[in-house]
């Protein structure tokens, strides 16, 4: 009997670790949980990836997680572009790929920053080429360089420099490869959170998780560390949003040679596009919501206005914070780490008249 226990758990650890190191199998989980609404079901989610991460009772409110809908009416007398967008979670949560969101667009191609590939650039058609790089303000101090785009976006390799690599750039690039397959076979950087959410976030489980963290909120004055709750008690925030000694805050103060790099970085991401196929780059910038909602005591650092002010920018940068700041509070989820779909249509209504706007 003991034996047949054994055995019983090592099958079921070894395909509970299968599952979760997989992207196929955790695409495959991950879509029947999110399907169910009931005690099965993952709530992680369904009131928002903040709620997800700190499960305070008080925040357990139900998100929409509908797309934009499409205009009612499409222009199609004038579609002289060919959109591409290398975007993050604001973009692709909220929209559907489908051309007809954008004014004079008339095809669409959509990448991800988490994309584990290099795309290709398109090939250039008849239509004139815009590439709009979109990125959440937390995020843009990593991503927003040349490297980074091009790990996710870059043009085809010339067949002469494929002939005239060398052998010995040849053996350092399987080299480089064979070490990345290792390094990915042995650390997986999500399993962690992947086993979490297999075994863990069940419906059924949700209760006793909100007892204990409300408990240490209510008691103990803590949250999970990496979601902190705002001053007025009506927003989760990501903390590394918040917190003035992280990289990533809205808070942290600027020196101007920061900001005199992203400029830099920017100016370089477009000349290298506009000289590899692309007539128009534009950039989109999107503040973290603890920038715009105004719920704490001390001064957003206005990182996204002093890059766009800057008197060396020459690119063309749609910063929606302005408008996102109108009834702010209903543009912005109190328990998820996005935009609503009004914060969404407020940015797109914004990019098309940016669109409108090209030769």
């Amino acid at each position: 009997m003991r034996r047949i226990i054994a055995l019983f758990v090592f099958l079921f650890s070894s395909a509970i670790l299968i599952i979760s190191s997989s992207e196929k199998g955790m695409h495959w989980i991950t879509q029947g949980r999110y399907a169910r609404n009931d005690v099965w079901g993952a709530d992680k989610y369904r009131f928002g990836d903040l709620y997800g991460i700190s499960y305070l009772s008080d925040f357990r409110i139900e998100k929409d997680t509908q797309l934009l809908p499409l205009p009612e009416k499409i222009d199609s007398a004038l579609k002289d572009y060919d959109l591409t967008i290398l975007g993050d979670s604001y973009l692709y949560s909220s929209f559907q790929v489908n051309p007809a969101y954008f004014n004079r667009v008339k095809s669409l191609q959509f990448y991800r920053w988490s994309d584990t590939q290099t795309h290709l650039i398109p090939a250039k058609m008849g239509n004139k080429q815009v590439l709009l790089i979109e990125c959440v303000e937390r995020n843009m101090w990593d991503r927003m360089n040349l490297a980074d785009t091009r790990l996710r976006l870059d043009h085809p390799m010339p067949e002469k420099l494929v002939q005239d690599r060398s052998v010995k750039e040849s053996i350092l690039y399987q080299l480089d490869r064979f070490d990345a397959g290792v390094k990915k076979a042995i650390y997986h950087p999500t399993l962690e959170s992947n086993l979490d959410f297999v075994l863990f976030n069940l419906g059924i489980l949700g209760w006793i998780k909100e007892l204990k963290a409300d408990f240490t909120w209510r008691i103990l004055g803590r949250t999970n560390p990496d979601v902190c709750v705002s001053q007025d008690g009506k927003f989760l925030y990501l903390e590394e949003t918040v917190n003035p000694e992280k990289k990533t805050s809205s808070f942290r103060p600027l020196e101007p040679n920061q900001v005199d790099l992203m400029v830099k970085n920017l100016q370089e991401i477009e000349s290298y596009y506009l000289s590899n196929g692309y007539d128009e780059v534009i950039f989109s910038l999107i503040p973290n919501p603890v920038a715009v909602l105004g719920t704490e005591l001390n001064a957003p650092n206005l990182a996204l206005e002093k890059i766009k002010l800057h008197p060396k920018l020459g690119v063309k940068l749609l910063d929606p914070s302005k408008a996102l700041k109108q009834n702010a509070r209903m543009n912005f989820y109190q328990s998820d780490s996005h935009w609503t779909l009004r914060g969404a249509q407020i940015w797109l209504k914004e990019f098309n008249q940016v669109l409108d706007k090209l030769p």
